[in-house]
């Protein structure tokens, strides 16, 4: 029964429901992307594209969806935002192809940056200020364990049913979301205030230039018209929407409250790691297309990375407030140069049992680097700026994760593709064919089977070879990437950051 004296623990049932569907979200779709490969018969950079279109999105709107929920207030923007992420997470799974799927995740995007920000806000005013870090928590474990539990949902769905259902799934958990926050939910009245909408548009195109000169790189090439041109635009831009004058309060971005040392160090911290995260993208596909794994027993590994974050977050949390933010971070970092190094020690055995004391480390290290990071950055805004704080961090980790995913895509693709030309040329007997017949041989994409199955058996063989060592290539560039990002995180970290307890700080 729902009562005035525990109204508040339903309203964060509902809340709930909107981080288990953007949390699962997150890792429930890598491990589909082979499939996707082969029913939609897609190149290597639309599958990106599929997982970047959310990203990309999410990362532009979330600061404008913060400032419009408290403009119409935050139920109503909570409303709006699970019904359509439901209404575009539909259109995803009756996707017939590649462009239709990624418009989709778009509109899923515009969705969660509604979502994000309004299911926060709606958390910090219905509990009283010695409750929330209890009513965080939880909101936080339970979205913890979706995450964890994407990849293993994802690839069981995908080898049993569909790939649809993989989007499908979302639509039970907003209705039951959208029907508790109508019940529970007080009308929340929002309030006026001004909306910087020139800079949220010099932010919106800056980003999106960047990101697409950089998904785009591999096929327009770095010194094209095109590429150059958006980079120099997109740096441009985000450097004006910097320099520019603009009255505080009405400013898309407060950087006068981002320049401190403890911001900047916990922000690039974050950045790093949200960046760095988006090669397990490229992990899943190697479980699939290399080891040879369904969806399925994809998804298991999968999950068996992601799985610590459910004890390692509390921990880092502990750490933290007794040791202060630097020494976690120091050790999360560690722990991820440590799986990349064992990772690229023995990827190449393709034995999943010398692989996993890499995955068990890197799922540990991750919210080790996370949660302190917030807050230490949070401990040090005031308190009527820290709703600002998070959203710009929200922004933050997610134009990270999309210019990781962007970065990671165009120099696994390129080195593939220059890999496999160079093997091709090498061998009289496949010297004039062109590699881009073969993109997608390994994830058994229709035309490159057609392509393959068209040659003689010795040069089919050597093709298939050919393939299979020049992913391997490209994984390791990507992964060793990775691992100097992580490098440069201990240092920042062991720099930047402060190694006092939170508590102590604020006894002074």
């Amino acid at each position: 029964m729902i009562k005035e004296e525990n109204r508040k623990w339903w309203i964060l049932a509902a809340m709930t429901t909107s981080i288990s569907m953007i949390f699962i979200d997150i890792t429930v779709l890598p491990v589909a992307l082979p499939t996707l490969q082969r029913e939609f018969n897609i190149s290597e950079l639309q599958l990106q594209w599929t997982v970047n279109a959310y990203t990309l999105v999410l990362a532009v709107l979330v600061l404008a969806g913060g400032r419009i929920g408290d403009m119409w207030g935050l139920k109503k923007a909570f409303c709006f935002g699970i019904s359509f992420f439901a209404f575009a997470s539909a259109l995803c799974g009756l996707s017939f192809s590649s462009w239709w799927l990624i418009f989709s995740r778009s509109l899923q995007g515009i969705g969660g940056a509604f979502l994000i920000p309004s299911t926060q806000g709606i958390i910090i005013s219905q509990f009283p200020p010695h409750q929330r870090g209890k009513a965080v928590g939880i909101f936080v474990s339970i979205g913890s364990i979706f995450l964890s539990l994407g990849p293993l949902v994802g690839g069981t769905l995908t080898t049993y049913l569909s790939w649809r259902y993989v989007f499908w799934i979302n639509l039970p958990i907003a209705a039951i979301g959208l029907t508790m926050s109508l019940i529970t939910a007080p009308p929340m009245q929002g309030k006026k205030e001004p909306f910087d909408y020139r800079g949220f548009f010099i932010m919106a195109a800056g980003i999106c230039s960047l990101v697409v000169a950089l998904m785009q790189a591999q096929a327009w090439g770095w010194t094209s018209f095109y590429t150059l041109f958006l980079l120099i635009a997109g740096l441009f831009l985000l450097y004006y929407l910097f320099k520019r004058k603009h009255k505080p309060h009405a400013s898309i971005i407060d950087f006068d409250m981002i320049r401190t040392r403890t911001f900047i160090s916990s922000s690039t911290c974050i950045f790093s790691t949200a960046f760095l995260l988006m090669v397990t993208v490229f992990w899943a596909i190697y479980f699939q297309n290399i080891l040879g794994f369904s969806a399925s027993t994809a998804g298991i590994y999968s999950f068996i990375a992601n799985a610590p974050i459910l004890a390692a977050a509390p921990f880092a949390g502990f750490l933290v407030d007794r040791y202060g933010p630097r020494l976690p971070v120091v050790m999360g970092f560690s722990l991820v140069v440590f799986a990349f190094a064992w990772f690229l020690t023995f990827y190449r055995q393709e034995n999943i049992f010398l692989l996993l004391p890499a995955l068990i480390p890197f799922g540990i290290g991750t919210p080790l680097i996370f949660t302190p990071s917030f807050v230490a950055m949070m401990n040090e805004i005031p308190p009527d700026k820290r709703g600002v704080a998070s959203g710009i961090n929200a922004t933050l980790r997610q134009f990270s994760a999309t210019v990781g995913l962007a970065v990671f895509g165009t120099v696994f693709s390129s080195t593939q593709l220059t890999r496999l030309t160079q093997y091709l040329h090498s061998n009289p007997s496949t010297s004039k064919l062109s590699p881009q017949l073969f993109e997608g041989l390994l994830a058994h994409a229709p035309h490159a089977v057609d392509a393959v199955n068209l040659l003689p058996s010795s040069e089919t063989a050597y093709i298939v070879q050919s393939s299979k060592i020049a992913f391997l290539d490209a994984f390791f560039r990507i992964n060793f990437l990775s691992g100097c990002v992580a490098l440069l995180g201990i240092f920042i970290a062991f720099k930047l950051m402060k190694n006092q307890p939170i508590h102590k700080e604020l006894l002074k």
